[in-house]
């Protein structure tokens, strides 16, 4: 009996190991935040850390940062944005991960949430998958070293007709 405790204790100790910060829907998510709503989100919830803020044309850009227990890095972006003449802006948030298999399973979950892949392509350093519906244009890059990667969630204006 002691044994098949230690053994599920392992294993749920090494499933936190492996474990990616963000799903897909976060990203979607924090996309529709604003940028301290965002940095709460991820600094509370996420246990992300701020890495820096960057002034860009009068946007402050934050960067996050976070470094597992196997010194794997994760980061997320956020504050980018393109204002529109209705005073709305649409913003960008973007996740790089120092581990493919994050990657891996963000495509996954975005073919799982049903999202149309609209490209699956490549370039001569990344291997690109475009997913899109009527809220959001994502991108994601997964590098053919299969070290690293990149998503980017852009929020799409949405135009209902009543």
């Amino acid at each position: 009996m002691k044994r098949i405790l230690l053994v599920a204790l392992l294993l749920f100790c090494g499933a936190d190991l492996f474990a990616q910060s963000v799903t897909v829907n976060d990203l979607a998510n924090i996309s529709n935040l604003s940028n301290a709503e965002a940095h709460n989100y991820l600094t509370l919830g996420k246990k992300f850390k701020r890495q820096y803020i960057q002034d860009v044309d009068g946007n402050s850009i934050e960067h996050l940062n976070k470094i597992g227990p196997d010194n794997k890095e994760e980061t997320v972006v956020i504050g980018v944005g393109s204002k529109l003449s209705s005073g709305a802006v649409l913003r960008t948030v973007t996740y790089t991960t120092s581990t493919s298999q994050h990657i891996i399973n963000l495509i996954g979950q975005a073919k799982h949430m049903g999202l149309k892949m609209r490209l699956q392509g490549a370039d001569a350093k990344n291997d690109i998958y475009i997913f899109d519906n009527d809220f959001f244009h994502i991108v994601m890059f997964l590098n053919h070293d299969n070290v690293s990667g990149s998503v980017e969630v852009h929020q799409k204006e949405y135009l209902g007709f009543d």
